[in-house]
């Protein structure tokens, strides 16, 4: 038997709901295999945590940390230029850059951050604009999945800072590509934002949704279609569910003037 950490967070309204959708999950998951998955409940930072057992448990653990990735816990497992998933954290709290929570807990809590000048560089081309626009800008607020490259570990200070990872980085420029509108829905499960899109009639302005998390959704516009236009339509059927948008066209205007 194995505890693990998987990198899906559980928060919102409805966490009893989640945890239970999310152990349903992981049981279709593993049918055909000889194992027993349960989902034991969540840690102090809202990662999902579960138990498995079986003999085919090793298979079943490799395929979780493909699937969603598995936690480090541990900060001596953290190493230099390793990619690790995560999840921001504490979003435009503080001026110097961005926190992304990759599920290190032992022996303490440990974020990866990226430096701002960092985020410049990535996404706005090196224009000194703030930490604020930037995170407005590119909806990069908490909860939001992200894949980070780890570039410097201090393990007397327990910090660690990254940039980016490669294919994240790839992912924000086919983004800004396209004119597009993105909407992004933090806290709700794909099945549900599925329902709410027929319930509120913008299928027809909506190209998909593509399950970014077990719980955090984004909406393809289709073009021409304004995401806030959508976000005044089913925002009233996830009260208290942040929702972002993406611009291109607004952002594209940021960086390159």
């Amino acid at each position: 038997m194995v505890v693990l950490t998987v990198l899906e967070k559980c928060y919102g309204l409805r966490e009893r709901s989640f945890l239970r959708g999310f152990e349903a999950s992981l049981s279709s998951l593993a049918e055909g295999l000889e194992v027993q998955v349960r989902v034991l409940g969540k840690t102090d930072g809202n990662w999902v945590q579960v138990e498995v057992s079986g003999s085919d448990a090793p298979v079943f653990t490799k395929y979780l940390d493909q699937k969603f990735g598995l936690a480090p816990v541990f900060f001596e497992k953290v190493q230099a230029f390793s990619r690790l998933g995560g999840k921001i954290i504490d979003s435009g709290k503080v001026g110097y850059g961005l926190y992304v929570d990759v599920g290190i807990s032992i022996p303490k809590h440990v974020d990866v951050l990226i430096p701002l000048h960092v985020l410049r560089s990535q996404l706005a081309n090196g224009k000194k604009l703030s930490i604020s626009i930037i995170v407005d800008a590119f909806s990069l607020h908490d909860n939001l999945p992200l894949r980070v490259q780890v570039t410097r570990i201090d393990s007397a200070k327990k910090e660690v800072e990254g940039r980016l990872s490669k294919g994240q980085s790839s992912v924000f420029r086919e983004w800004l590509s396209l004119d597009f509108d993105r909407v992004f829905i933090l806290g709700a499960a794909f099945e549900q934002v599925n329902r709410i899109i027929k319930k509120s009639s913008v299928e027809r302005d909506v190209i998909k949704v593509i399950q970014l998390g077990f719980l955090e959704q984004q909406l393809l516009c289709k073009l021409g279609t304004e995401g806030p236009g959508i976000i005044k339509r089913i925002g009233p059927m996830l009260p208290q569910t942040p929702i972002y948008c993406l611009f291109p066209k607004g952002i594209r205007a940021i960086i390159e003037n």
